[in-house]
Parts: C-alpha cells; sequence; structure tokens
C-alpha cells in the first residue's frame, strides 16, 4: 500500500516538472537586480498609465524606473510644403529637449502611488515671428503632479484601470508665460482606461488594444486679469483721457479656468509597434470684460459710457487631433513619427477650422531614452535582445 502511494506521488510530482517544464519562456518570471538585491518583476506585465511598456517588455524594479530623456523635433505642415499655399511665407521648426523624472512612493499588482514631472527646454529654429532672436532658447511651462495608478477590474481578456494626477501643479516657467504675468496653473486629471486582449500579451502581432478616456481642469493664478509685463512702458489714454504710461501686452483677457475631454486608442501592431490616436476638446473661460466704464475728458459733452457687445464671449474652445507610430528600437530607445493639429476650433476669418488640419498642423519626430533601463543594463550587465523592446506614451 505504501510503495503504490509512494509511486502516486513520484508519478505526480514528474507530472508537475514537465508541464512545469513545457511554459514557454516569455511567460515565465524574470528577476531583476535593485542595487544587488533580486527581485521578482510582475507576473504579466501590462500597459497602464503609470507603466507604459509594450505588452512583452519587463520593468525594472528601480524606484525612479519610467524615467524618459526625450529629443522633440516638430515643424507646421506648411513649412514643409504641405497644405494649403501661404499668404506670406512664415516657416515654423522647433527643438525641444526635456526629462520626464518618475519616482514611486508605493507599488504592488493593485495600485501605485508616485510623483512625476515634465522639465524641457525649448528652442525655435527658424527665423519666425514667435521669438525675437532666431534660435532664442527657453524653458517650457514645468509640469509637477502626484499621481495614483489603480486597477478597478480585471478578466481573463481585459483590465479597467484608472489614473489620477492630483495635485498638478503648472509653473510659469516659459518666458511667454513669466512675461504676460502667469503665477500657478492648479489643476487635476483623470484617466479611464480599458485594455483589451486581442492575440494575447505572448503573440508576437496584434497582442493587445488599449482605449481610454480623459478629463483635466486647472486654474490660472494670474497677476491681473490681462495680461501684463512691468517692463513694458508704452503710452496709453485713460478712460479721462489723459496719456499715461501702461503695462498692459493686449486687450483679450486671461482664461482663469480651463478644461480638456478627450478619448485615445493605442493598438500595439506589433510588440514593438504601436499605433495611437487621440481626439480633444479643450474649452477655456476667460475673465469677463466690463461694459460700465466711463469715459471723460474727451467728448464735448462731458462724460459718456464706453459702449460694446451685449453678450461678450469670454468662452474659447481649441480643438486637438494626434496620431502617431511608436517603433522601439531597443530596451531603452523608442522613436515616434506622427501628425498633430493643435488650434482653434474659430479661425481669425470667423469660420470653424477642420479637426483634421489647420495653419497649425505639424510633423513631429521624438527620440525618447528610458534611463533606468540604460542604467540597469549598464551596471548588471542585462542584455537588452532577451526581452522585447519598450513602448513608451505620454498619455
Amino acid at each position: 500500500m505504501a510503495a503504490k502511494t509512494n509511486f502516486r506521488r513520484l508519478r505526480a510530482a514528474l507530472v508537475c516538472a514537465v508541464a512545469a517544464a513545457a511554459r514557454p519562456a516569455s511567460a515565465e518570471t524574470p528577476t531583476v537586480r535593485d542595487n544587488g538585491v533580486q527581485q521578482t518583476a510582475p507576473a504579466r506585465p501590462r500597459w497602464s498609465p503609470s507603466n507604459p511598456y509594450a505588452p512583452g517588455v519587463w520593468p525594472t524594479a528601480l524606484p525612479w524606473r519610467n524615467t524618459f530623456f526625450y529629443l522633440e523635433n516638430s515643424a507646421t505642415t506648411q513649412t514643409l510644403g504641405v497644405g494649403t499655399p501661404y499668404q506670406s511665407r512664415d516657416p515654423y521648426y522647433e527643438l525641444t529637449l526635456g526629462l520626464r523624472p518618475r519616482f514611486y512612493l508605493a507599488s504592488n499588482d493593485a495600485y501605485e502611488i508616485l510623483v512625476l514631472a515634465d522639465l524641457g527646454v525649448t528652442s525655435e529654429r527658424t527665423n519666425s515671428d514667435t521669438t525675437t532672436k532666431q534660435g532664442e532658447w527657453s524653458a517650457t511651462d514645468f509640469e509637477l503632479s502626484g499621481d495614483f495608478a489603480a486597477v478597478l477590474r480585471e478578466g481573463k481578456d481585459d483590465a479597467t484601470e484608472i489614473d489620477i494626477r492630483v495635485p498638478r501643479l503648472i509653473l510659469p516657467t516659459s518666458r511667454i508665460s513669466y512675461d504676460s504675468g502667469k503665477i500657478l496653473g492648479l489643476g487635476t486629471r483623470a484617466l479611464f482606461v480599458e485594455d483589451v486582449l486581442l492575440g494575447g500579451r505572448e503573440s508576437p502581432f496584434v497582442p493587445n488594444l488599449v482605449l481610454g478616456v480623459r478629463a483635466e481642469y486647472v486654474y490660472q493664478f494670474t497677476r491681473s486679469q490681462v495680461p501684463t509685463n512691468a517692463s513694458l512702458e508704452r503710452i496709453r489714454l485713460d478712460p479721462d483721457g489723459q496719456s499715461v504710461v501702461s503695462d498692459q501686452l493686449g486687450g483679450a483677457s486671461f482664461a482663469s479656468q480651463s478644461a480638456v475631454f478627450g478619448a485615445l486608442a493605442s493598438l500595439y501592431v506589433h510588440q514593438t509597434v504601436a499605433w495611437t490616436t487621440s481626439v480633444d476638446v479643450r474649452p477655456a473661460w476667460h475673465y469677463p470684460v466690463r461694459q460700465d466704464v466711463e469715459i471723460c475728458g474727451v467728448v464735448l459733452t462731458g462724460c459718456t459710457t464706453a459702449s460694446g457687445t451685449n453678450d461678450p464671449q469670454t468662452r474659447t474652445v481649441l480643438t486637438s487631433f494626434a496620431t502617431d507610430v511608436l517603433v522601439s528600437l531597443s530596451d531603452a530607445v523608442g522613436l515616434s513619427v506622427g501628425y498633430s493639429n493643435l488650434t482653434a476650433q474659430i479661425g481669425p476669418d470667423g469660420r470653424r477650422r477642420s479637426l483634421l488640419y489647420s495653419p497649425d498642423a505639424r510633423f513631429f519626430a521624438v527620440l525618447n531614452v528610458g534611463l533606468d533601463q540604460l542604467y540597469a543594463g549598464a551596471t548588471h550587465g542585462r542584455s537588452s535582445s532577451a526581452r522585447a523592446p519598450r513602448a513608451v506614451h505620454n498619455f
């Protein structure tokens, strides 16, 4: 009896061993080293808002993983000879160098808490009218955020996730923002994502599809209701007809509040190729313009009230369309090439502009470099050919 029991146990052990050995290598959980300590990566890597890897890429275990350096080149379509002809030629080509650092405070299979930033410098390389000097460099508006990402529901073939950035701070570090009187942008962002398996995470072609919707809100703190620059000394007439020195840059008021409502789709054509398309509507609400200002001293009959529009529009809308193809060249390097059109919904001529094309449309190319993957490869000698290259998105 004991012999039969031992035989059954031995047979069961052999069956388990054969089954374990028969599993494909891509399904095994790899290990990575963090400061010399071996750690186990997640058993089933998938896309998430705070962990934007391709389906077959294993993340590092570093607390600052997903930190990227990027080099972006963009030019208007008309600069490259695409689109309607110029009334007067005004080419525009922009170069941006940036860093997107991330630091994870807590992370497990259910949720992640981290802080992130987007820091950059930009230069308009052509002789456009947007800068004083050709090739002038300026910082972009730096963005700092806290981030919470969680898995709301997970099924066999799909998963629903949420990503909330709060607080979201936008600093007026660009020359245009600082010189016009902006102080701080304070807001939040929510992103809901549905990750749907198609061919499967281990499939080389069409492994999965990511669908998402997002909403953002920002309140802008400013020095005044209109753009001003303390260094500007321009002579203007006040309501009493007197010549005064004014620092006001223009007549349009600031947008005190703005929002973004959008949708996106990212199809992984291959483990190393992702095609992403997004559409946004971006309304903004400006400070109201006073209509009851009296003007004295410039008319013979005394004072008069300035006339204006009975129902002035204080809301403007921008629309955005973007599509790009990202190719992962290695574990650490990705190249994204695409097209975007961010423009006012109503043009200067009063006509509604197309969502797909306008004079503001651009072509762009972005080179992303994952600093955590470079560090892991340099310090621990991990081969980049052992895994599928990573894909990087900044949703």
